[in-house]
């Protein structure tokens, strides 16, 4: 039994002396690679910033010519600074990295087995704002691994194509839905020109759409959009979709949104809903409104309340005044917000009142 024992520490100790050793080599290996792969790469990368420090102007035909290498080596800081700047000196080095290839390799690490190359090759392909490559992007939104179809997103709103909007929209309507502030922000990226499909996309079945839609659209300052907005504020199915369109119908600052955004603060409507048009109000800077957000200043619903009372704490001296009435009128337990936003107009704290073409007492 002992010599059993003594053997098969024998063999243990074997086992993990030849471990070390392949550990121990396989790091020297690694570090004898990285030193290599630094040592090639210095060069280029030297030439990379000298090249966008002078904006393109010269060198471009020294970068074209780096061995493959060393250029091989460089690349992904290269890739890296392609992310990086801007103006003339981006497109410069778009066209070094398409002199050499590096959309086509981009171009065909999309379809690689690699979630990690697929998405990496994605980011490539934004980066260089390859328009050439938008359907190929917009194929891999169907992507299995979601890491891989939240690049694809970002990577199709930094190229800023307007065809790749509905399959933006279609990413949304899956069991498992790319993030929708995503989809928003590169959908407000691809630019004016997507607000038709927007504005079209507000008849979708699925919610999430119709919301991200509306958010878009806001941000887009859409305000030809304004009427649309409006009807889904007024006949929208879905809760969530009606307050969203209010909020944009804020964000438009257009007088087309006062009269349904005071329709929804009536009494009756959902206490979420009034609260988002009282919000909405306020930023339109609505000075029509005063006396329908003052009468929500006692509502019981908290948010109403609070928001009807720093809407009104934005619309200047007719704002204050309705604030001054309600802290006048009412019982010390139940002019709280009218209180809290007087205060903040005395520390100075009041947001700017805009200023609307139609829009006054």
């Amino acid at each position: 039994m002992l010599r059993i024992f003594t053997i098969a520490i024998a063999v243990l100790a074997v086992v993990i002396a030849v471990l070390s050793v392949a550990i121990v080599s396989a790091r020297v290996v690694r570090t004898a690679r990285a030193r290599r792969q630094s040592a090639l790469a210095a060069a280029p990368r030297k030439q990379l910033l000298a090249f966008v420090a002078d904006n393109g102007e010269e060198g471009a035909d020294d970068l074209v010519a780096i061995g493959e290498d060393a250029w091989r080596a460089a690349e992904p800081a290269a890739v890296a600074l392609l992310g990086k700047v801007r103006g003339e000196a981006h497109r410069a080095l778009v066209d070094v990295f398409t002199r050499r290839g590096v959309g086509l390799r981009a171009r065909r690490a999309l379809r690689d087995r690699s979630p990690v190359r697929r998405a990496r090759a994605a980011q490539t392909l934004g980066d260089l704002e390859l328009r050439e490559a938008v359907g190929d992007l917009c194929d891999l939104l169907a992507d299995r691994h979601a890491e891989v179809r939240i690049v694809a997103v970002r990577a199709l709103g930094r190229i800023g194509e307007p065809g790749a909007a509905w399959r933006l929209l279609a990413s949304l309507d899956r069991s498992d839905p790319t993030p929708a502030l995503l989809v928003t922000d590169a959908l407000v990226q691809l630019g004016p020109d997507v607000e038709v499909t927007l504005s079209a996309a507000l008849d979708h079945p699925q919610a999430r759409v119709r919301a991200v839609c509306l958010d878009a659209l806001g941000l887009l300052g859409a305000t030809g959009t304004a009427g649309r907005v409006a009807r889904v504020l007024r006949d929208d199915p879905e809760l969530d979709v009606r307050i969203a369109a209010a909020a944009t119908l804020g964000k438009l600052g257009t007088p087309a949104g006062i009269a349904p955004l005071a329709e929804a603060l009536r009494p009756g409507r959902p206490a979420a809903l009034r609260a988002a048009a009282a919000k909405a109000l306020g930023e339109l800077g609505a000075k029509s409104a005063v006396a329908d957000l003052e009468a929500q200043l006692g509502d019981p619903a908290y948010r109403v309340a609070h928001e009807a009372a720093h809407a009104l704490r934005r619309l200047g001296p007719a704002g204050r005044a309705a604030l001054e009435r309600r802290v006048a009128a009412a019982d010390p337990a139940e002019g709280g917000h009218a209180r809290e936003a007087l205060a903040m107009l005395a520390i100075g704290t009041a947001d700017p009142a805009p200023v609307l073409a139609g829009v006054g007492p």
